[in-house]
């Protein structure tokens, strides 16, 4: 298990441009999920990130509480 704070730690910085993986739900109920990802900047006062997915250049924002796999380790709040 990884705690949601630790995510900052392992996407920011030196480790910025170090692809990882997710699960997260949408706010519609379904899953998304995400290889070969990076996180392009956040916003700690709003707690989003940019996740951009490197295999197609798509880009999407999602809020740290959808986060529920980070790296195939279960994050908890």
């Amino acid at each position: 298990m990884i705690h949601v704070s630790a995510i900052n730690t392992i996407t920011e910085g030196a480790a910025k441009e170090i692809p990882f993986s997710f699960k997260a739900i949408t706010k519609k109920g379904e899953l998304l999920e995400g290889d070969n990802c990076v996180c392009t900047s956040s916003n700690n006062k709003r707690k989003t990130r940019n996740i951009k997915f490197l295999d197609s250049e798509e880009i999407r924002t999602i809020h740290d509480i959808q986060i529920i796999e980070f790296n195939g380790k279960e994050v908890f709040l």
